[in-house]
């Protein structure tokens, strides 16, 4: 009987490890579309407009 339950709680154990580890794989794919679209939108509206009307000024003064 022991055994028997030993192997049962083992069994039950392996299933569960597995439900976490393919939960933990879902989780490190990385950003979601809706999180891609708003690093782009970031990247194209905010970081852009910054390089070009700050920095590349600054740049062509410091050189003429």
């Amino acid at each position: 009987m022991s055994e028997e339950l030993n192997k049962e709680i083992l069994k039950e154990l392996k299933a569960m490890n597995d439900k976490l580890e393919s939960l933990n794989n879902e989780r490190k794919k990385g950003l979601s579309t809706v999180g891609k679209f708003v690093a782009l939108f970031l990247g194209f509206g905010l970081v852009g407009p910054l390089v070009s009307y700050i920095v590349i000024p600054f740049i062509i003064k410091m050189f003429y």
